[in-house]
């Protein structure tokens, strides 16, 4: 019985330690697309509202660099400028980690069509 559960806690020392090896902290930073996924969208500031926390809480639809719409909740300390694009860092349990304004130029070629094609 002894040598079973001194197998069993190697067994999970060994997976513990390659977890523990592998994981990406890179990940936990919210500017760090790594592991997140990019979205993109244009500000409508008829959509926004100002929370409890004196927070601007914006629920707009977004697009990934594929086209596929998503619709996303996220807040920022300040009214974002009309008609501006911002691209978006999503996480799947976090959700939006970050945002950052970009030129309609730098979004991908999808997006600026379906951009183009709402206009």
């Amino acid at each position: 019985m002894k040598k079973f559960l001194l197998v069993i806690g190697v067994i999970i020392l060994v997976i513990s330690a390659y977890f523990i090896m592998s994981f990406d902290s890179d990940k936990l930073d919210p500017d760090n697309p790594s592991g997140k996924t990019v979205y993109y969208t244009t500000i409508n500031n008829d959509k926004v509202e100002l929370n409890g926390d004196n927070r601007y809480e914006y629920k707009l639809s977004c697009y990934d660099e594929k086209g596929k719409e998503k619709s996303l909740d996220f807040t920022t300390g300040k009214e974002l400028k009309a008609g501006a694009y911002v691209k978006l860092f999503h996480a799947t349990f976090r959700g939006v980690t970050h945002w950052e304004e970009v030129k309609q130029s730098d979004l991908p070629e999808r997006v600026q069509k379906i951009y183009k094609n709402n206009k």
